[in-house]
């Protein structure tokens, strides 16, 4: 089941990085907060929905809190941080696994 949720994330990242532009880490840091923010939540909403579908649970982990995309930008920073060459895609997405307490890959 595990393998199932990691494809699931692995395809579904990459869908959302193309609907909504994947920044390289680079760019990422040139952003202001509002479209971090923006950006942020335009990604991991329906994401966090597709995930609280799977999990056939009640609560949406992101969508739920109005403040979710705090946390998420501050792992999104950190991740740019640690690996410049990746995008911001990759940092939202294992920010999100973290959030369902699933695997890293």
């Amino acid at each position: 089941m595990a393998g199932f949720f990691v494809l699931v994330m692995s395809g579904q990242t990459a869908l959302g990085a193309s609907l909504f532009g994947d920044h390289s880490c680079q760019s990422w840091q040139g952003l202001g907060y509002a479209e971090k923010r923006a950006w942020t939540n335009a990604f991991l909403a329906p994401l966090s929905l597709t995930l609280k579908g799977l999990h056939k649970s009640k609560e949406d982990k992101y969508n739920d809190d109005p403040k979710a995309h705090e946390p998420a930008i501050i792992d999104v920073n950190a991740h740019c941080l640690k690996h410049p060459d990746s995008g911001a895609a990759d940092g939202a997405g294992r920010y999100l696994k973290k959030l369902f307490d699933m695997p890293p890959t």
